[in-house]
Parts: structure tokens; sequence; C-alpha cells
């Protein structure tokens, strides 16, 4: 029995590798597609303009701004409990705003043409103002996540680790561990969280400005969009943090437990303000009976997308995790914590799809519906073969990234050694 065991681990990482790296090759085929043969294998169309791939560019950023605002809360605020889910947060926060990244500039068509956002930049368009905070937000999470690793990676140049060209290069050429560069690290990591709170609140909520300015779309009008996207990115970052720590933090049993129930709870408190948001949202429109908001809420509700809501959004993203994270049984256990954690990051992307897609399902007057007979005119969407395809092999990439990061990046820190004062590491 124990040779079996040890066999098997080995083949079934070994399928598991040729799977994702299948779904991998078939994403980017479908990527290379949209670029060569444009939008027409999108299940987009004429009326329903934004379909999978920006609900999950918003679902991305989400995972990034709320990942990074947490860590904030070690870097610029000193909770220490957290201290240890530092470089896991940075490592998150850039990961997934790649990934957001890939999405929103595949959708907008003509990626090559990115750089006319900056040579012909409108002062009056908060899109354009979004990408010149998206660039700085990149920028802020790249050199604080180098400060954040910098002491690990010295160490690991010193013991002679593999691969020493990628250590070295991650070093810059910087060796020194004495106080003083470690305490320069601690203060750089606060000034660039210092920065990097408002400029996360201001991407993150300045998308949820776009949806809230689209008037056309009553269902997304309104003043508490941009803040119900901050709090909802605060609840999914925080979600797939504690995932991430349940499932890959090295350390010891009652260090990940402890660090993993603080991440949980943080969660928690977040997640219920979120779904408080969430009923007000549907409940204003419908008390006050705003008849256009009222239509597209009632598909979410009611219709077509009332199940992938209420089961989905609702059930397995909110209640089921709630449950888990307070009942005493399961909230000092880590792998329950951890599926929490999955619950949640699944229930959020729902809530992206159904904020993204419904809200366009309501025809802008009654004589539009039937008055171009063609599919590209349908008041419907279904994501097609290439949307699943592109978001497959985006979150093939998102789990090479875990992999890859875990295995050659030095994320562990030990506990309360981090103190911009520059102790030294143990």
């Amino acid at each position: 029995m124990h040779d079996k065991n040890t066999l098997a681990s080995p083949v079934s990482r070994a399928i598991g590798y040729i799977l994702l790296t299948a779904i991998t090759v078939a994403g980017f085929w479908a990527f290379g597609d949209k670029l060569v043969e444009g939008p027409i294998n999108e299940g987009t169309n004429q009326n329903v303009t934004w379909g999978l791939w920006v609900a999950l560019y918003v679902f991305f950023l989400g995972l990034s701004a709320g990942s990074f605002l947490i860590s904030t809360l070690i870097y610029v605020f000193k909770v220490k409990q957290l201290e240890e889910s530092g470089p896991t947060a940075l490592v998150q926060a850039l990961g997934c705003l790649i990934l957001g990244g890939m999405l929103i500039v595949l959708d907008a068509g003509h990626p090559e043409r990115i750089y006319y956002v900056v040579l012909h930049f409108n002062p009056t368009s908060a899109m354009a103002y979004l990408g010149v905070f998206y660039n700085l937000y990149i920028a802020v999470v790249v050199v604080e996540l180098y400060f954040a690793l910098r002491p690990r990676i010295i160490e690991k140049i010193q013991s002679g680790d593999q691969p020493a060209w990628l250590y070295r290069f991650l070093s810059l050429g910087s060796r020194r561990l004495d106080a003083a560069s470690l305490a320069r690290d601690g203060k750089w990591l606060m000034i660039l969280g210092i920065i990097g709170i408002p400029t996360a609140c201001i991407v993150h909520g300045g998308v949820g400005t776009i949806f809230a300015l689209s008037k056309a779309r009553a269902s997304w009008v309104g003043p508490l969009f941009p803040f119900l996207f901050i709090v909802t990115a605060l609840a999914s970052g925080g979600a797939l943090l504690t995932l991430l720590i349940a499932a890959f933090g090295k350390m010891p049993g009652e260090r990940k437990l402890a660090l993993v129930g603080s991440l949980a709870q943080l969660t928690m408190g977040v997640l219920i303000l979120h779904a408080v948001l969430i009923f007000l949202e549907l409940f204003v429109p419908s008390y006050s009976g705003t008849l256009a908001q009222v239509a597209g809420d009632d598909i979410k509700l009611y219709g077509s997308y009332s199940t992938f809501f209420w089961c989905v959004e609702v059930g397995l993203g909110i209640v089921i995790p709630l449950l888990l994270m307070a009942l005493p049984a399961t909230r000092k256990r880590v792998g329950w914590l951890g599926l929490a954690g999955f619950l949640i990051v699944v229930g959020m992307l729902a809530e992206r799809i159904d904020m993204v897609v419904p809200a366009q399902l309501t025809p802008f007057f009654a004589a539009s519906v039937g008055a171009y007979n063609h599919f590209r005119y349908l008041y419907t969407y279904f994501p097609s073969t290439s949307d699943i395809l592109v978001a497959l092999g985006v979150f093939a990439l998102g789990i090479w990234m875990i992999v890859l990061a875990g295995k050659y990046l030095p994320l562990e820190v030990s506990p309360h050694k981090s103190a911009p004062e520059g102790g030294a590491l143990s």
C-alpha cells in the first residue's frame, strides 16, 4: 500500500500537468484566433456588448485590489496576525492584474493600439484616467513586491539555492541584509502601501464608476456602485488569499490555522457588508418602482439567471461560506476555511457575471425588439466556444502562476520579524 501511494502522487501530478497544459494551449489558440479573426467568433452582439471577458476582468481586478488592500494592513498598519500572508497577497495582486489586463485588452479589440490611450489622452474620459492609474497600480505592486521578497531572495543566493540566475535577476544586484537595509525595506513598503491604497481604490472603484456612468443600462446606475466594487474586491481578494494560504502555506499547523483563521474572520466581516450592499442594490429600485432597473434585476432574481444568482452567488458564495466560517465544528479547521474561501471566490465570479450580463438583456425600448431579424441583434447572451476557451486559458495561466510562484519565490515569512525597525530575519 505504501508503494502504491508513493507512485500515485507523481502519476496524478503528471496527469494534472498534462490537462493544465492542454487547457493552456487551447486557450492561447482561441486568444490568437481572436487577434486574427476579430470579434466574429465571440458570443456578444450589438445589444449585449460586454460578456464573459468583461465579467472576468472585473473579477480578476477585484481579486487583485482586495489582496493588495489586505497587504496594506500588514505593511502600513502593522497588523501582525496577517504578517505571514504579505508576500502571497502581493503576488496575488500582481498575478490577477496581469490576467485581468489580458482579458480587457483582448475584449477591447486591436490591442496593438493600446498606446493610443497615452498618445491621445482624453481629459474628460473616466476610462482614460483609469488607464493611467492602472499602470501606476502595476508599478506600485511590482516595486512593493521587490522590497517584500528582497531579504529572502538574498538569503537564497547566499545559500546557493537554484535557479541561481533567477534569484540574481530578482535581487537587482542587492546583497545587503544589515539592519539599515531591512529598515529601508520596511520604510518603502509603508510608503508604497500608502500610495497604493488610493490607487487600488481608484482603479477598482473607477471600474465601478464606468458602469455607474452608463446611463443606458439602468441596473448599473447608482452612487453605491463604485463603493460596492471596493467591498466586493476585499471579500473576493480575502477569500482567494485564505484559500491560497490554506492550500499552499508552508508553516507549522498552529501558525497556519491562526493565519487562515484571521484571514477568514476578516473576509467574513467584509462578506456580510457585501451581502447587505447587494440587498440594498436590489431592494431600493424594487421598492421605489424604478421600472427600468427592476426589469434588469428581475432577470437575475426570477428570470433566466435566477438559478445562477440564488444557487451560486447567494447559496454557494455567501450562505455556505458564512456557515463554514462561523460554526464551531468548521471554523477551527484549515481545510474547511480554505473551502469557504474557494466557495466565496466562485460566488464572486457568479456575482460579476450576474452584474454584467442581465443588465444588458433588457431592451432599450419596446420597438427595438424584432426590429432587426438577425442573431446579432438579439437580447440574449451565452458565451461562445471562443469565449470559454479564452477564459479557461486565462484560468490555466493563473494556476501556472500559483505553481511557479510557490516553487521559486520565497513567500514564507517568519512571524513578527519584518517590522520596519529592521530586525534580522531568522
